[in-house]
């Protein structure tokens, strides 16, 4: 196994398992650089499956599929599919229109008369139409307030959206990991509770545990096979306490961490995607156990700092279950000890930059 990182200090370039590792140009900084080094590493090395481990490099590889694809195998959708998950506003419309439930949203342009729109109450969310994660997601209290941060949000972030806003008291986030076949037949689709994310008001789940909820399935069935998706996709939803619907919020178009709990609750992601890429039938897969528990226990630890008391006291499974039956962590493990100290370094890294930490932290205006 081969794997491509921009810095030697991740759980990547730590871990025990790939039997060479690459230094290539951040697909963060350098989108063309990383591409390049991608295709002809392709060329010049026989490499039986590729996965995209990250929004951009899954985009990477469904953009550049004709050609990605004459060297290695791939199980991402052709592109047209993919722009039509990652454009949320995009996904937003088309469940609107195929009455899956979501959040009311629409387009937010520079010119709008924001004062006059009456489609949304206040509070409402404001976002990036593609984004990683919850960058520039605003929690916004007011129409004066958008009026005047709106143009400097779309000069930072590009074409966004306004969505209503879902209060968090009460309601639970969801995460589905399905797979589909060629044919856009959903085969698999395991549901994980999301108890804790940072930042604490929406963003990376730190805490995690399998769950049965059919509503859910149903509601990932109708969307991902109307819209013809095809491998891997994360949907991303929300129990609004106003009303006790579960709604979606976004999809991830590719391999996610969520499927370390896949793996400890019986369902065998790596070999669907080996079956799918050599062309294999999918294996329809039901039943996985409920109840398993994976946390990150370094964004954990972050969640416990920015937490209320009440959200500490309430939270379950309880910050403090480290052990027992069933409980797992997103990246420390007996068997690859190291690949946990290299997550933890490049998170320090990361989240003790002040401005990355001001960014995350402060989504609420």
């Amino acid at each position: 196994m081969f794997i491509a990182c921009n810095t030697r200090v991740c759980e990547g370039y730590f871990s025990r398992y790939p039997t060479k590792r690459l230094i290539w140009p951040s697909y963060m900084k350098d989108r063309e650089g990383f591409k390049k080094h991608l295709i002809n590493f392709l060329k010049n090395n026989d490499i039986d499956i590729t996965l995209g481990l990250g929004d951009i490099s899954a985009d990477i590889l469904s953009k550049n599929r004709g050609e990605i694809s004459k060297y290695t195998r791939l199980t991402v959708p052709e592109y047209s599919k993919f722009l039509q998950v990652t454009d949320k506003l995009s996904l937003m419309q088309y469940c609107m229109d195929n009455s899956i439930p979501c959040p009311e949203t629409y387009s937010l342009e520079r010119n709008a008369d924001i004062e006059k729109d009456e489609r949304l109450q206040y509070p409402l969310i404001i976002k990036p139409r593609r984004g990683i994660g919850a960058i520039g997601v605003q929690k916004i209290q007011n129409p004066r307030l958008l009026k005047q941060k709106l143009d400097g949000y779309i000069e930072k972030y590009g074409p966004l959206l306004m969505q209503e806003y879902i209060p968090q008291d009460g309601g639970m986030q969801y995460q589905a990991e399905a797979f589909l076949d060629h044919e856009s037949n959903m085969k698999v689709c395991m549901v994980i509770e999301k108890p804790r994310f940072f930042p604490i008001d929406g963003g990376t789940s730190t805490a995690n545990i399998t769950v049965d909820k059919p509503e859910i399935v149903q509601i990932c069935k109708k969307l991902l096979e109307g819209i013809g998706w095809i491998g891997a996709a994360d949907v991303d939803l929300i129990l609004d306490p106003r009303t006790n619907v579960v709604k979606v919020l976004e999809i991830n178009p590719r391999v996610t961490a969520g499927i370390k709990i896949g793996f400890a609750a019986g369902i065998d992601y790596a070999d669907l995607h080996i079956k799918f890429a050599n062309g294999e039938d999918i294996p329809e897969i039901e039943n996985y156990t409920l109840g398993v528990y994976s946390r990150n226990i370094f964004m954990d630890v972050l969640w416990y700092i920015f937490a209320t008391k009440s959200m500490r006291k309430n939270t379950h499974p309880p910050f403090f279950s480290f052990f027992g039956k069933n409980t797992v962590d997103q990246t420390i493990s007996l068997d690859d000890p190291l690949a946990g100290l290299g997550f933890f370094l490049n998170m320090s890294r990361k989240y003790l930059n002040i401005n990355y930490l001001k960014e995350k932290i402060g989504s609420s205006t």
